[in-house]
């Protein structure tokens, strides 16, 4: 059976690799690293500042935090509204009281940052603050602003790729650059789960779907406990070469305009972003606010469709008002990329739809 969501299968193993080919450690200005995380780790770990003080969404992944955390500074949180853009007067206060020499913003899920964004980071940046934008969840976005010190961003979250991720700085690149190792273990675990996915795909075994996820989960574990910095794997950097970047984007967001138009009235949940003139760039998810979260969730999976948290709260400090713990405990992230189409969305909703939660 079909399955929506969850871990990308592989199919490609045999690629002629060549390292010094096809594996650049800078593409394009952005310093290619195995993972997002070590990306920012570096970052933390190189930056010339007078205070080791962050500030960073409230609403954001333990990943992004814990690279600052190891490398000793201080995590300060700014509030972030339901529609997940930046409450900029609290932000304001927030700024003026721990005065940090970096700010992390992320654009959300295919909304680019707004003009009162913009206006606020500029300000930010005049005052001698570092501007850092995520752009993990908008990776295709062709915002750039001419004052963003760095731009970072997780290409494995969106293609059938073992890992990578980048940095790109807005100057010297080169202290960035120093040869790094490969990620051998980690690349391995994820190269044999992805595999065993796909395999599961073609047999409908469930022993074998198993195993993928048991080495995907220890995948993920090997990544908590070591956050050193490492390239992007040759056989990511050659598998994303071959991605059709336009059609992924189309893909995207024609699933996620079919998911708006099924679901903005359905009374079991709210459509985080209904109005398609905001969205512009191609989302990582199509998201949701629900009151019945685990059912729901529970529900589909029932239907072989995996809709993930993003993101569980791992450091309860972020939970800074009531908004942002709702964020946290009601938004559910429903599967839109490229692997689907039209009727696979069609099978969402009708579930989404009929879902019963008395």
């Amino acid at each position: 059976m079909k399955e929506i969501g969850s871990i990308f299968p592989l199919y490609d193993t045999d690629l002629e690799i060549s390292i010094s080919e096809v594996h650049p450690v800078c593409h394009e200005g952005k310093i290619l690293y195995s993972l997002c995380r070590e990306a920012l780790f570096e970052l933390a770990q190189k930056a010339e500042v007078n205070n080791r003080i962050v500030l960073l969404p409230a609403y954001t992944c333990d990943t992004v935090i814990t690279p600052f955390k190891e490398s000793g500074w201080k995590c300060v949180y700014y509030p972030v509204d339901l529609q997940l853009r930046i409450n900029v007067q609290s932000a304001t206060d927030i700024y003026n009281k721990h005065h940090p020499s970096f700010i992390i913003a992320h654009p959300f899920y295919g909304k680019d940052l707004n003009e009162t964004e913009i206006a606020f980071l500029k300000s930010l940046h005049e005052q001698g603050c570092k501007i850092v934008v995520d752009l993990t969840q908008c990776i295709f976005s062709s915002q750039k602003l001419p004052f963003v010190d760095y731009y970072v961003g997780s290409y494995r979250k969106w293609f059938a790729i073992p890992d990578g991720g980048y940095l790109q700085p807005k100057d010297n690149a080169n202290d960035f650059t120093s040869v790094l190792d490969e990620y051998d273990d980690f690349i391995s675990l994820q190269q044999d789960s992805m595999y065993l996915r796909g395999l599961y795909f073609e047999t409908n075994n469930e022993e074998i779907k198993s195993i993928s996820r048991r080495l995907n989960k220890m995948a993920v574990e090997m990544t908590d406990r070591n956050i050193s910095p490492h390239r992007m794997s040759a056989f990511s950097y050659a598998l994303m070469q071959k991605e059709d970047f336009l059609q992924n984007q189309k893909q995207r967001f024609e699933n996620y305009k079919f998911l708006v138009e099924k679901l903005k009235s359905v009374s079991s949940c709210h459509v985080l972003c209904p109005n398609l003139t905001e969205i512009s760039t191609a989302p990582l998810y199509f998201t949701i606010y629900t009151d019945y979260r685990t059912s729901l969730q529970r529900e589909l999976a029932k239907h072989h469709i995996y809709a993930p948290v993003i993101w569980p709260v791992v450091y309860e400090e972020v939970l800074i008002d009531d908004t942002v713990k709702y964020i946290y405990d009601k938004l559910l992230a429903i599967p839109i990329d490229q692997r689907y189409d039209e009727k696979d969305m069609e099978k969402i909703a009708d579930i989404i739809k009929n879902f019963n939660h008395d």
